[in-house]
């Protein structure tokens, strides 16, 4: 037991996540990519829309709970608190979902795809409670096995699906069996290595994890909303089809975002800890270095793309697809500053500064809807791209503003 629980160096952890990442990632992507290559642009645009419409709705109930145990350092609450409250708020996802669905007034086919996507993420969403309890352990290494073998069945059994069916419907509940199938023959075996898997219902701790955590998911929603907005206004100005090429091209940068997951996943807990023995010396030091990580990967992408943009798309969609070069270098341009934030939001979560978070997401979501609604219906798929740039600007601006000012407050305190 000493030997399975023993925490893993940062650079173990960060190997380990990075791998998973990459290729969980890799597999979401080759998802797409046989819509494009099995079905047309017009699948791969009720998929994304899918995803567009639940993400914000999932990430707001999940009420980034994974971020909350892997930061909870006085081990305050049990995991079966976490993991009680999760399930209680699954319940909320899904109705919320119905409800989206209907009034969206969307055809058989598309409200089928968003609802059979919103419950594959519900069960996703059981095993990101057990991978926040591993990463507060600093465990990555059965997170990233997790990963790879959900990686390995999302495109075996969404693909079997695709290919007999023909059906974007049986490709998503084949996403569903995947997920559904490593959480209870993996996801529990480990979680069985460590603690006890029982949901604890605590009505007092339930209230007092969710005042926690409730900034958080708000701003994860309103995160989520402010980069799916592009995508939901393309669908009602230019339909189903123009959303497949941009999603399908926007999906690349999931690379990177992959490579800075990672790196972010594994460094929160550090963070967290130095920032809880007041370092705060080494504390800004790291986070320097994981914001100059987040724009060096921006950049590099973005020099690809102008090299080697056209010939990337070429091979790994369809020719139509090469023709939005453009577009793929522009949200690469977005990308690098989206790195950097990502990195300064985990500095914020690492401080415990949650109440400011929400006030954030307000301006970011009210940027993308006015540059989205102005831009994308004068340029269509490159004003979408116009809008990502502008949004990304703006989160990295009011972020770094945020998080300036809550270390100098408390630097002079101490």
């Amino acid at each position: 037991m000493e030997q399975v629980t023993k925490r893993l160096s940062l650079k173990k952890n960060f190997s380990w996540n990075f791998i998973g990442n990459l290729v969980y990632t890799f597999a979401q992507w080759a998802i797409l990519s046989l819509l494009t290559k099995l079905g047309n642009p017009k699948m791969v645009g009720q998929f994304a829309l899918g995803l567009a419409l639940t993400a914000p709705i999932i990430l707001f109930t999940n009420l980034q709970l994974r971020s909350i145990q892997a930061t909870d350092t006085e081990n305050k609450y049990q995991f079966g608190e976490y993991f009680g409250l999760r399930i209680i708020t699954n319940v909320l996802a899904i109705l919320i979902t119905l409800f989206v669905v209907f009034i969206g007034q969307y055809n058989v086919v598309t409200s089928f795809v968003i609802i059979l996507v919103a419950f594959s993420k519900v069960i996703e969403s059981w095993s990101d409670v057990i991978f926040g309890y591993l990463q507060q352990k600093e465990r990555m290494d059965f997170t990233a096995i997790s990963r790879i073998i959900k990686a390995i069945l999302m495109l075996l059994l969404p693909s079997i699906f695709l290919f007999i069916t023909n059906n974007v419907i049986w490709m998503v509940i084949g996403l569903c069996l995947s997920y559904m199938l490593v959480f209870i023959f993996y996801d529990l075996k480990v979680l069985k290595r460590f603690t006890r898997p029982k949901v604890i219902f605590n009505r007092k701790n339930y209230i007092e994890i969710t005042k926690l955590a409730l900034p958080l998911g708000i701003v994860l929603m309103l995160g989520s909303l402010y980069t799916n907005i592009p995508r939901i206004v393309i669908e009602k100005y230019l339909g189903e089809e123009q959303l497949g090429y941009f999603a399908a091209i926007a999906y690349l940068i999931v690379a990177g975002n992959t490579f800075i997951g990672a790196i972010g996943q594994a460094a929160a807990p550090r963070l967290a800890i130095l920032f809880s023995e007041k370092n705060f010396i080494q504390f800004k030091n790291l986070l320097i270095k994981l914001v100059s990580i987040g724009f060096v990967t921006g950049l590099v992408g973005v020099i690809i793309t102008l090299l080697f943009g056209e010939i990337i798309l070429n091979i790994l969609y369809e020719p139509s697809y090469a023709k939005y070069k453009v577009l793929f270098t522009l949200l690469l341009i977005s990308g690098a500053f989206n790195f950097s934030s990502t990195f300064l939001g985990i500095g914020l979560t690492a401080t415990r500064s949650f109440k400011i978070q929400p006030y954030l997401g307000v301006i970011w979501i009210v940027v993308s809807f006015i540059s989205a609604v102005i831009l994308i219906p004068k340029f269509g798929l490159f004003g979408a791209g116009y809008s990502a740039i502008i949004s990304a600007i703006v989160q990295f601006l009011s972020q770094l503003i945020a998080l300036s000012v809550i270390y100098d407050k408390l630097k002079v305190r101490s």
